[in-house]
């Protein structure tokens, strides 16, 4: 049952919750757990498909809605009710891109909730996507994917990025938009109204939250728009330029050092003596 007024904490996954170790610390899990018992919303938001999060989710002991592929998946675990949101690409689109963009990059994954389909094995998507239990297709894109994919990741040729060429491209397509992974050679192509943040705003309407009661944390550029619609924003200590000018402040310590659980408490201690 929610709480008589609830707070709504969206938290992103890698850098922010998940130390570099990819585990929750124990002190931030308590706080988080007796967040959800007491009725608010705690709400997992990440780049990554549900199948990678439920570990997470069942660990925390959640009962709220999950937003996976950047807001391209949401849906409630533990309530059929709840909206359910669910984005994909045609698939004619996504090779018709793949071919245009095969001189600036390597490698391209795409995936729903049960497959996933790859040029080439990659050992970082391995890990970060979680192969386990999927229908895994190799090969060219024309003859493997058989159904429109819910997500597209590319690798680009590192040595010789083609930035400029790679968003021109992507640019003929003008529902879609283009972001780099800070610090890494991979991209993606999302749709420009789907985001962290239209995911945000959807479960806030629902359950009838106001933006003055939304708390998120992220550590990336896809989770500016998360920081959009929130009452207070917390970019982590260890995040990209970017993510820290758009964010209301920075988190006390890193994702290492329980950068959540030091400035949740700092916070939790404002919004009482707000209300």
């Amino acid at each position: 049952m929610l709480n008589k007024r609830p707070l709504l904490i969206a938290v992103d996954m890698d850098g922010t919750l998940l130390n570099t170790d990819k585990v929750i610390t124990p002190r931030t899990k308590r706080l988080l757990r007796k967040l959800s018992a007491r009725g608010h919303l705690v709400v997992l938001a990440s780049g990554r498909p549900s199948r990678a999060l439920y570990r997470y989710y069942d660990e925390l002991k959640l009962n709220s809605p999950l937003v996976c592929y950047n807001g391209a998946f949401v849906f409630h675990p533990l309530d059929d009710a709840f909206p359910r949101v669910e984005f994909e690409f045609p698939k004619e689109v996504v090779k018709e891109l793949f071919n245009k963009l095969k001189p600036y990059v390597k490698n391209i994954m795409c995936e729903n909730d049960t497959d996933i389909w790859i040029y080439s094995e990659d050992l970082y998507l391995a890990k970060f996507f979680w192969y386990e239990g999927m229908n895994m297709h190799y090969g060219d894109l024309e003859e493997t994917l058989d159904v429109n994919p819910m997500t597209m990741i590319l690798q680009t040729n590192k040595d010789n990025l083609d930035e400029q060429s790679i968003r021109r491209i992507v640019g003929q397509f003008p529902q879609l938009d283009v972001r780099f992974w800070f610090g890494l050679s991979y991209f993606e192509i999302f749709y420009k109204t789907v985001s962290k943040g239209s995911a945000l705003t959807q479960i806030a309407n629902y359950y009838g939250i106001p933006k003055e009661d939304i708390i998120a944390f992220g550590d990336a550029e896809n989770d500016i728009d998360m920081f959009a619609v929130s009452g207070i924003s917390v970019a982590m200590k260890n995040g990209g330029p970017d993510i820290i000018k758009n964010a209301h402040r920075v988190s006390v310590k890193d994702n290492d050092n329980e950068g959540i659980y030091h400035t949740l408490k700092q916070i939790l201690k404002e919004v009482k003596n707000r209300r």
